[in-house]
């Protein structure tokens, strides 16, 4: 009856142990303030929540929501979450005998949709650095190439000479930027004219987890590709709409999140580095570090009310830890915690 082809397994789990401290899933620590929940809810609740949305207000809410974010509304498809831009990347470039290539260590879903969508992919293994190379993809004929910047869980950038690169292949290049609030730069702002670039955001690292926000931006022709593969707007609900449509409501509560969060990481990269616990650079709104003794770090920690990722069981992070960035008071928990470990 099923796949044979795939290992059904337990689907993707984080601890459930009690908390003091939740820094294990790259959320915003900040919520919206509840008056501005209120106001979304009440543009919610004026929907026909009977009806189904409809590619007018689709048309509509795209134009308003391109508007915010600086680009023509040709250019940009609204998605389910970030997850859906990855999968539509392999929806319209992968398939059956189309290659693709991957990046690891990095986030789990590029290996899980290309299993899915009966894709070939390479898996190259790059380590803590996330350095590729053209090499790995000049002259192989992929079809698709993924690039993550910031990676996850490494933090850094992808140089825009590599993406060119891969662009210059003439295959599908896709850029996962999810954190891309948190680096404020982008390879869109140098390669766009590129046709055969695809480029895809996230919401939720910067505030809007809970509601499974995401966007593409690439080519007209991309951009229909990846519509009419997705069926939209019949891939969102009318609370998607509404949260787009407000968008110029909520970006400025985000912003202000992300700069505390950025102004935290790069505290708490000081103080792992004074503590001998080798911090890399980052991007994003977690820290990878590492140490020999990670594991036993990682239960410390736990026991103590604070939750981080064990991200050693990825491809060459055999003794590496990812820490998201909390409020200020949650990384102080997290530190002092350290600290009377390193003790």
């Amino acid at each position: 009856m099923l796949r044979e082809d795939i290992e059904f397994k337990t689907s993707f789990t984080v601890s459930q142990k009690p908390y003091r401290a939740k820094l294990d899933q790259n959320e915003s620590p900040y919520d919206l303030p509840e008056d501005i929940k209120t106001y979304l809810l009440e543009r919610v609740k004026e929907a026909a929540w009977n009806r189904y949305p409809q590619p007018l207000t689709y048309s509509k809410v795209k134009e308003r929501f391109a508007g915010e974010i600086g680009v023509e509304p040709e250019r940009v498809a609204l998605t389910f979450g970030g997850d859906q831009t990855i999968l539509s990347a392999f929806l319209i470039a992968g398939g059956p005998g189309r290659r693709a290539v991957v990046f690891e260590p990095t986030y789990p879903m590029f290996r899980h949709y290309a299993i899915a969508t009966g894709t070939e992919a390479e898996v190259v293994v790059l380590g803590e650095d996330y350095t590729p190379s053209p090499e790995h993809f000049v002259g192989k004929g992929f079809h698709l190439i993924t690039f993550v910047s910031p990676n996850n869980p490494t933090g850094n950038l992808i140089d825009t000479a590599i993406v060119r690169a891969a662009l210059e292949t003439g295959a599908l290049v896709f850029v996962d930027e999810a954190y891309y609030p948190f680096a404020r730069v982008s390879v869109w702002e140098e390669l766009r004219d590129y046709p055969n670039l695809m480029v895809g955001r996230s919401l939720s690292k910067s505030m809007l987890a809970g509601m499974r926000m995401g966007y593409v931006l690439s080519s007209p022709e991309v951009i229909n590709a990846v519509e009419h593969m997705l069926f939209a707007p019949y891939n969102l609900t009318h609370t998607h709409l509404v949260l787009f449509n407000e968008f110029g409501v909520i970006k400025p509560h985000l912003n202000r999140g992300a700069d505390t969060v950025i102004y935290e990481r790069e505290r708490i990269r000081r103080v792992l580095a004074e503590l001998s616990l080798n911090p890399f650079p980052s991007y994003a709104n977690f820290v990878m570090f590492k140490t020999e003794r990670h594991r036993e770090l990682y239960e410390f920690l736990t026991d103590s009310g604070v939750r981080i990722r064990d991200v050693s069981g990825l491809p060459g992070l055999s003794n590496h830890l990812r820490v998201t960035v909390g409020t200020p008071e949650e990384n102080d928990l997290f530190l002092e915690a350290v600290r009377s470990w390193v003790r």
